[in-house]
């Protein structure tokens, strides 16, 4: 049932969360083909042996060549509905509006939300020897990253993001393992830029809003870190291990007398997507977790 503050005349000010977009979006969209009606895909592997000693006079040695093909099938299809009666739009000074009610539910829902599964889902599927709990200070933030990068640095530098917490990126940018020199390229007029965003070539993007930044959610209605959630530190990801499928994000918004459900203004989301690492890139995953309190 819906919450409705009336109003006799006001502003138009709206007062709502300050939320971050997507800190996901630089895994980039994936190369598959996903049939419509359908939702399953296929990526096949192809992998060969290597090379031999030569034999001289005797020709070449025989190798082995294998294809494979994975099938994934995605899990996460989400979808919600408001109603709102023409009066309430009306009588709260179209505060109630739908595009209003959609840019709320999107920045505050759908984004979080996103990136929530797909963190998860990264930790998730890090193999064992690449995940630890470790406590971050301005002792140590520096080496456990760098340490972290080191595991994944052959798919290349460059193809390579860190995702940090707002609490690891304090203690990286006042790390006591290097020094820093202030000068004209971090400080403007006003402005002093402190923040790291990247070491040696690999991407680090500070994920500020740690409520999406955990190891494991609740997706029942919303989304909630379960009671055995941790903090994480920093999730380091090779981007070209990953499938982020975003098949379905539709938005339907119907006026008065454009449905049967009332006098009023429908608004309809549905939200079908996951996340999937390939089999081949499982070890392009390395996270540090907090310790519990």
């Amino acid at each position: 049932m819906a919450t409705i503050n009336y109003v006799t005349k006001d502003g138009a000010l709206l007062d709502q969360k300050i939320n971050a977009g997507l800190f996901t979006s630089v895994l980039g969209t994936p190369q598959v083909d996903l049939v419509a009606g359908g939702k399953s895909f296929t990526i096949r592997t192809i992998s060969t042996t290597g090379l031999k000693n030569h034999t001289r006079g005797k020709g070449f040695n025989s190798g082995e060549v294998s294809d494979t093909k994975t099938v994934y099938t995605m899990t996460q299809d989400r979808d919600v509905e408001f109603y709102i009666d023409r009066q309430d739009v009306d009588e709260t000074n179209n505060e109630l509006a739908m595009a209003n009610i959609s840019n709320t539910f999107i920045n505050e829902h759908v984004q979080p939300e996103i990136d929530a599964y797909r963190f998860a889902t990264l930790y998730k599927n890090a193999e064992a020897d690449k995940k630890n709990e470790v406590a971050i200070t301005v002792d140590n933030a520096y080496t456990e990253l760098k340490k972290a990068i080191s595991k994944v640095r052959k798919y290349g530098p460059n193809n390579v993001t860190a995702f940090v917490s707002s609490t690891f990126m304090d203690c990286l940018e006042r790390s006591k393992e290097f020094s820093r020199n202030i000068t004209n390229q971090n400080v403007g007029t006003t402005a002093l830029e402190s923040r790291i965003t990247s070491i040696d070539g690999t991407q680090i993007i500070e994920v500020w809003d740690d409520v999406r930044f955990k190891t494991e959610f609740d997706f029942t209605d919303g989304f909630k870190p379960t009671a055995s959630a941790s903090d994480l530190n920093f999730v380091v990801v090779a981007r070209p291990a990953t499938i982020p499928i975003v098949k379905e994000n539709a938005v339907f918004l119907f006026a008065p007398g454009e449905h049967s459900q009332g006098d009023g203004f429908l608004y309809q989301n549905r939200l079908y997507h996951d996340l999937f690492i390939k089999p081949a890139k499982k070890d392009a995953i390395v996270a540090s977790t907090a310790p519990k309190n």
